[in-house]
């Protein structure tokens, strides 16, 4: 079941700053909040990426609270909360507003049907606020005063009662609506791609077809704090994918994948679900090929004598260490070649025969090449048509041959 949760603080001000005409209408309230008033442990789960305290802004926002706690409302954009329903009652004459939001935020085995409710913009100005209070809490209950960075200031937030934030709190917002809403909002600070897409539920084919060895490696929004994100996996899967990338193109000829290393910026961009939906039950194959693949080029002698390959530990999307770190014109165009034999989204050989009857050869070809005509330049290398097709001769053969 969904996590109810109530959220009770203390407003100086408080207003209804626009109300929709239509019954049951979409409401925006208007809040001015002491931060030492906000309540902590909001969920962040509408938000389009988690906070990282590490973020510059976030440090900008510390020292502000710090050295200019009045300041900060005049600088600071605040907070934006979807709630499922807000409670605002006047204090009487003591003047200001007691506040009551009721959230509802999804348990673990709801999070792929709703979004829930909680902090859509504002994520990281909540996290230096949070940051500032535990330390100001440390140094209410200490005779010493706590510093944020010894060494680097003054940054006590003995005066953080002066600090305010402004809050704004939507109610009645459907549930389809709360995606676009983070969208638009989070545009101070740029929210890569595949965060927003992540809100929107896009990657959920991905995560139900993703090895569990993948999982702590693999982030779906910004803020986590691994090694890769989902736009790695959407790459591995362009490369086979012979619907977008067709290995026989309408007039005959190959339509490469090359934007998986030059423009994957876009690939994310344009992500269709329906375009993936047949190749994305193929991503742990893709992944074995790779492994193949980085244990194959281990094995060869004087690799690190090519220029971009780098002999140091590589720890790759399932975990397996690597004792090279290899550029990626190395490996996309190597698992482009065994698109040739994916009809229907599914292998007309299993992948490991495939892999032996095939994967030594490709990569024989791939160095030959890139010795030959590779200019030392990996970029070169990558962006060149006949780096791409000249590998899916390997394949082609094979098949005439049966």
């Amino acid at each position: 079941m969904a996590t109810k949760i109530t959220a009770p603080f203390f407003a100086t001000t408080a207003c209804k700053a626009y109300k929709e005409d239509k019954e049951s209408g979409r409401v925006i309230w208007n809040l001015t909040i002491p931060v030492c008033e906000l309540p902590k442990d909001l969920p962040l789960d509408p938000n389009a990426r988690l906070a990282d305290e590490k973020r510059r802004t976030v440090k900008s926002m510390l020292a502000t609270l710090a050295k200019e706690p009045e300041e900060f409302i005049f600088y600071n954009n605040g907070i934006l909360i979807v709630a499922e329903s807000i409670l605002v009652k006047g204090h009487g004459a003591g003047g200001g507003f007691d506040i009551e939001l009721f959230l509802v935020s999804p348990d673990e085995e709801e999070e792929e049907k709703f979004i829930g409710n909680g902090i859509v913009n504002g994520g990281h100005t909540y996290t230096a606020i949070m940051k500032a209070r535990d330390n100001h809490d440390k140094l209410q209950s200490r005779s010493s005063k706590l510093k944020l960075n010894p060494g680097a200031g003054k940054n006590d937030y003995s005066e953080l009662e002066k600090a305010c934030v402004q809050i704004f709190v939507l109610v009645n917002i459907k549930e389809e609506e709360i995606s676009n809403i983070s969208r638009y909002r989070n545009t101070s600070e740029s929210v890569e791609e595949f965060s927003l897409k992540n809100l929107a539920g896009e990657w959920d084919i991905i995560q139900q077809y993703l090895p569990p060895e993948c999982d702590p490696y693999v982030a779906f929004r910004e803020g986590e704090a691994k090694q890769y994100d989902v736009t790695d996996l959407v790459r591995r899967l362009a490369c086979i994918n012979n619907k977008v990338y067709p290995w026989r193109g309408a007039d005959g000829s190959p339509k490469n994948p090359s934007a998986t290393f030059t423009t994957y910026g876009t690939l994310i961009r344009n992500w269709r679900k329906d375009d993936f939906r047949e190749i994305v039950p193929l991503l742990k194959d893709v992944l074995y090929l790779e492994e193949c693949l980085r244990s194959e080029y281990d094995q060869q002698k004087g690799l690190s004598k090519l220029n971009g390959v780098e002999k140091k530990s590589y720890l790759f999307i399932t975990g397996k260490q690597f004792n090279h770190t290899l550029p990626i014109p190395f490996v996309f165009p190597i698992l482009a070649a065994f698109r040739v034999f994916i009809k229907d989204g599914k292998w007309e050989k299993p992948v490991e025969q495939l892999w032996d009857e095939m994967g030594t050869t490709l990569l024989n070809n791939l160095l030959t090449s890139y010795k030959n005509e590779g200019r030392g330049n990996p970029a070169f290398f990558g962006r060149s048509a006949s780096t791409w097709s000249n590998l899916l001769l390997v394949p082609m053969q094979l098949k005439l041959t049966e």
